[in-house]
């Protein structure tokens, strides 16, 4: 941080010494060195005048290089090692060297009703979508092309839906 500090004060004091020279000349100029870019066309003007302030530039550049390669400083090892987790043998029950067959356990089934449930959720996020892609397909111009396939995209993807919700359902209707 104290590389950061030094730039701005070295920037800082190289802006106060463009202004002073500014001043000499004309007092537009005072004004425009305070402008975005106006330093650069002041420099590019009165070369002379603007010399003064070139060591605190090039101080300000090696300062802020120097920031940018060495990191922001002691916090940098805390960043490196913030990752890093001890964990006890025990807690791992893993044993072996994974060359064992594990047999995958089946999540249980929900039951018809909890089925029926979410059925009926699906479909009614499925009507407010088929609003929204009807809202969309009436305000779609037909000279936005963009627009028309990324319309068609979500509607592929709509109908994807209600044919899976639609098989869900009558596969429900087939278990009463």
């Amino acid at each position: 941080m104290a590389l950061l500090g030094t730039a701005v004060l070295c920037a800082l004091i190289s802006r106060v010494l463009l202004v002073i020279a500014a001043a000499s000349i004309n007092g537009w100029w005072t004004v425009g060195v305070l402008l975005p870019f106006g330093p650069v066309f002041f420099r590019l003007s009165y070369p002379d005048e603007a010399r003064r302030s070139i060591h605190f530039r090039y101080a300000t550049i090696a300062c802020f290089a120097a920031y940018l390669i060495m990191g922001p400083g002691p916090t940098l090892g805390y960043h490196r090692h913030k990752d890093f987790k001890v964990t006890s043998v025990a807690a791992n029950h893993t044993m072996g060297y994974a060359t064992e067959k594990t047999q995958p356990t089946a999540a249980p089934t929900p039951s018809l009703e909890l089925r029926r449930a979410v059925n009926a959720q699906d479909f009614e996020s499925l009507r407010k979508w088929a609003e929204q892609l009807r809202l969309r397909k009436r305000d779609l111009l037909h000279s936005d092309t963009e627009g028309n396939r990324q319309y068609a995209v979500d509607l592929a993807l709509y109908n994807d839906a209600l044919a899976k919700a639609t098989a869900e359902k009558n596969a429900l209707d087939a278990a009463k």
